[in-house]
């Protein structure tokens, strides 16, 4: 499965710790995993699945703009959106993009996993 973790164009300077986790987990299983930090158009990868993470409910604007924009860049993947704003406030997201899966909480598969630093690696393949 293709997998691309999304950073939405947030001010952070590093990855969030819940991504590497993700990339740990979804290389576990064989997945080829790629990152993208913002909004990065590269139509040469054509993920199966789009995990996109959200800070604080005061900073939805990005997330909304990066499920836009992947949305619209690869129609057929699947996107998820999770994070502290989809866990506060899934509804908000819900009622804007029915066809997001909103992930409450934390994924437990993936919390005891060591974070893969490398994802910021595959960044340069998206970008």
């Amino acid at each position: 499965m293709k997998v691309l973790l999304v950073e939405p164009e947030y001010y952070a300077k590093y990855p969030p710790l819940g991504l590497m986790k993700l990339a740990s987990f979804h290389r576990s299983r064989g997945d080829d995993v790629n990152f993208a930090r913002g909004l990065i158009d590269n139509k040469d990868y054509n993920p199966d699945i789009i995990k996109i993470t959200s800070l604080f409910t005061y900073a939805w604007k990005p997330v909304h703009k990066a499920i836009e924009f992947y949305h619209n860049l690869y129609p057929d993947a699947k996107i998820e959106v999770g994070g502290i704003y989809a866990s506060l406030m899934p509804e908000r997201i819900r009622s804007q993009y029915p066809f997001v899966h909103v992930h409450v909480g934390l994924f437990n598969p993936a919390e005891y996993c060591i974070p893969d630093y490398d994802i910021i690696k595959t960044e340069k393949k998206m970008g």
